[in-house]
């Protein structure tokens, strides 16, 4: 792939960030995509069919950024937190509450499925007490479809809540809650 492509397609993927900043994922059009990234629809539909299509990317884009740009020493709450705190607004644009026909969350629980899988393949993140519990088990994909969907609930519950859950609340009660299970 050329600089130029490569180039464009991400200022098409941040531009798709951006608007899920401001508005939910059902309100954003192509139009407002190519306004944005300022390039017109043919180059738009050259790097992608429909906004569903720039979606998938978008989240292969936030994933690369989350596992290229936190330390192995950092759990996978607090990647996630890490991620749940910068990324809010987005969050809140994708959530299903705002949504008729997409549900976003497939995509999130991959990324969340794809997050821990990395992480438990790590020898640097042996010491996180979910990546023990994966690793302890004696059915490892099922621990991490467990893991995946209990921390998909804490993102239920922080999208029920407005996202005002703070931080450190939020990586006390996960941390707590899966060290405690990790134990039982």
């Amino acid at each position: 792939m050329s600089q130029v492509t490569q180039r464009t397609e991400k200022s098409i993927i941040t531009a798709m960030i951006s608007l899920l900043q401001k508005k939910p994922f059902e309100k954003i059009t192509v139009g407002d995509i190519c306004d944005e990234a300022l390039i017109n629809h043919s180059t738009f539909y050259r790097y992608f069919s429909d906004k569903y299509a720039l979606l998938h990317a978008v989240f292969s884009y936030l994933l690369d950024d989350l596992l290229n740009n936190t330390t192995n020493s950092k759990t996978i709450v607090t990647q996630i937190a890490d991620f749940m705190e910068k990324n809010s607004k987005f969050m809140h644009h994708i959530s299903p509450q705002y949504q008729t026909k997409a549900n976003l969350y497939p995509e999130f629980r991959s990324i969340l499925r794809d997050i821990v899988k990395t992480k438990s393949k790590d020898p640097n993140s042996q010491n996180d007490p979910l990546i023990k519990m994966i690793t302890e088990s004696d059915t490892p994909e099922l621990m991490i479809s467990f893991i995946v969907g209990g921390l998909i609930g804490l993102v239920e519950y922080l999208e029920d809540n407005d996202f005002n859950v703070s931080y450190d609340k939020f990586i006390e009660f996960a941390g707590n809650f899966f060290s405690q299970w990790g134990k039982g």
